[in-house]
């Protein structure tokens, strides 16, 4: 036999086979979820990615007709959830609520992160838009950004600030260069351990997402000095931007987004969009998500896509202008 007949005898067995093998994919996307589907979150309990995550898993639960049990991860600035998510099965039983962090920040960060951003996961929907801020303990002597650097410039390396995230660790970072602040970085498993050490007295300060301090700022036990946005937050009106505190151009934001693994049946993804997006566009949402300090969005897989090749291209950038470590 030739070769050009082998060859064309493989592509027809291969058509046979694929033909064979499509209405399988088509049953099995049909009968999808048939159980428990796990929502793998990228931080600890409490944070703000948590939060969002079991608001979704509740309702994606009904929808689905199946449980969604959320299942933390933290640590390593999302790093280590991502690479899980990344090689679990591609067969729509795992959601992964990731952010900023572990599909931006991170690769740019960490030297061998164990995952493609881009390649190994199937986006589904951005879900938020996360205003970070600038927070101290009410005690803070100083009540304004102003006075918050000066106090900070006439303490070099004295002050304390946490981190618990990789949008906190670049927001303070921005800050800190922008205003020429020197201080001491410490870093948390996530941020409402370094929240409680803020609260504790042993942080001067931190730049965070707003879903774990929004209770503390309501409480009076945290002073919000600047958001980071071009915008003031709907649910802190009173609290000046960065811009409007003398730093023009300054216009940061983190975010939150459902993937699955690459290679997960298109059908099942098709699903999962439509059901995310429902739940994200209900007046409940806007609700639940904005007394926590968040803005609730929601996005066409493409358009998630599109925005993680961008901004892995910003925070390349970031880590270079910012000289933050690769480890």
């Amino acid at each position: 036999m030739t070769p050009s007949l082998t060859r064309r005898h493989a592509l027809a067995r291969l058509g046979v086979a694929l033909a064979l093998a499509a209405p399988a994919v088509a049953r099995a996307q049909d009968a999808w979820p048939s159980r428990p589907v796990r929502a793998l979150v990228a931080f600890p309990a409490g944070s703000g990615t948590d939060t969002l995550a079991r608001f979704y898993a509740e309702r994606l639960s009904r929808a689905l007709g199946q449980p969604v049990p959320v299942e933390n991860m933290g640590g390593a600035n999302g790093m280590i959830a991502a690479r899980a998510a990344a090689r679990a099965a591609p067969d729509g039983y795992t959601l992964f609520f990731g952010t900023v962090s572990t599909h931006a920040a991170g690769p740019n960060l960490v030297k061998e992160p164990g995952f493609d951003a881009v390649r190994d996961f199937a986006p589904v929907s951005l879900i938020s838009i996360n205003p970070l801020a600038l927070l101290v303990r009410a005690d803070f002597p100083a009540t304004d950004l102003a006075g918050f650097i000066a106090h900070a410039k006439a303490r070099p390396g004295q002050l304390n600030y946490g981190i618990g995230n990789a949008g906190g660790l670049a927001g303070a970072h921005l800050l800190n260069t922008a205003a020429g602040i020197r201080a001491e970085m410490i870093n948390f498993r996530g941020t409402p351990a370094a929240m409680t050490d803020l609260l504790g007295g042993r942080l001067q300060y931190m730049v965070t997402d707003l879903g774990p301090a929004m209770e503390h700022l309501r409480a009076g036990t945290l002073r919000a000095l600047a958001v980071t946005t071009a915008q003031r937050v709907e649910q802190l009106p009173g609290v000046p931007t960065m811009q409007e505190s003398g730093f023009p151009g300054f216009d940061f934001a983190s975010w939150n987004a459902i993937w699955v693994p690459a290679r997960t049946p298109p059908g099942i993804v098709a699903r999962l969009h439509r059901e995310v997006v429902a739940i994200g566009e209900t007046e409940e949402a806007r609700r639940f998500i904005g007394a926590v300090g968040i803005v609730s969005v929601t996005s066409t897989p493409e358009a998630l896509g599109q925005r993680v090749e961008r901004e892995l291209v910003q925070w390349a950038r970031i880590v270079q202008e910012t000289g933050l470590p690769r480890e």
